[in-house]
């Protein structure tokens, strides 16, 4: 059997990448990752909320265009992992959320992480009472503005897939006062939210989210692991920059064992 070129080095690196995730799994060292602060200030948020009396709104769980089927799922997930977190401190605290919906997919899912975080936190009776509210249907960048002035949050949460609109709506939550988290993939869109918002989670910290918040040691190894093979890419592309520059044929090798 002979094995395909070009592709060696690929295996290489995915056996690697997963013995070094088995590795921590297994391994009594506590795994670091980078904190996102965006993510830290949530709970100092939902107080703020608690002390104004006011609730808090979290929205990005896709469109009607995009929801769990779709390639947009994964940031749908992370919105949802932040809801489940922020969902979870409002039933301590007894603070309001409102999590509206613009994708019919995602509303049972939504609907579970509701109910999984009110029981978590004994207050299963209220949110049946209530769940009415929580997730009220808000498919256009109108209707979530429109919901902005009408229920005025002291916290707004804008975590998932955004277009043209997470400027508009951003604006809207921030005329009302309400103090502001943002994040997303969409690299066109985080510049905006950057400037709209009081933290930010920036590209692709956001797949990052459900291992950060759930602490849950595999998920933490996968995301460590990919880390240190970043940091090599990085180191990579330092020491080709370094032979490129230098000239000659000292760059071959490199090439080499990058196409082997």
């Amino acid at each position: 059997m002979e094995l395909a070129s070009g592709r060696m080095l690929d295996l290489v690196f995915m056996i690697a990448l997963w013995g070094i995730a088995l590795y921590m799994i297994y391994s009594k060292r506590e795994i670091w990752i980078r904190r996102l602060p965006a993510l830290d200030f949530i709970e100092e948020a939902v107080g703020r909320a608690a002390e104004m009396g006011k609730p808090v709104l979290i929205q990005g769980f896709g469109s009607s265009g995009t929801g769990l089927s779709s390639s947009m799922a994964p940031m749908i997930l992370a919105a949802l992992s932040v809801l489940g977190h922020a969902a979870q401190i409002c039933a301590r605290y007894g603070t309001p959320i409102i999590a509206p919906m613009r994708s019919q997919d995602v509303i049972p899912v939504a609907d579970e992480v509701l109910m999984t975080a009110h029981r978590l936190e004994g207050k299963l009776e209220e949110y049946e009472a209530k769940k009415e509210d929580m997730l009220p249907w808000a498919p256009t960048q109108a209707a979530l503005a429109a919901l902005a002035f009408r229920v005025r949050p002291a916290t707004h949460i804008m975590i998932g897939t955004f277009w043209h609109e997470s400027i508009i709506v951003s604006e809207a939550f921030n005329r009302v006062g309400a103090v502001q988290i943002g994040g997303t993939g969409r690299v066109s869109q985080i510049s905006f939210l950057a400037a709209a918002c009081d933290m930010t989670i920036i590209g692709e910290e956001i797949y990052a989210v459900g291992s950060y918040l759930s602490r849950r040691r595999e998920m933490l190894a996968s995301i460590a692991a990919t880390d240190y093979f970043k940091i090599f890419s990085i180191l990579l592309i330092i020491i080709g920059s370094i032979l490129a520059t230098l000239g000659g044929n000292l760059i071959n090798p490199l090439i080499a064992f990058m196409n082997w």
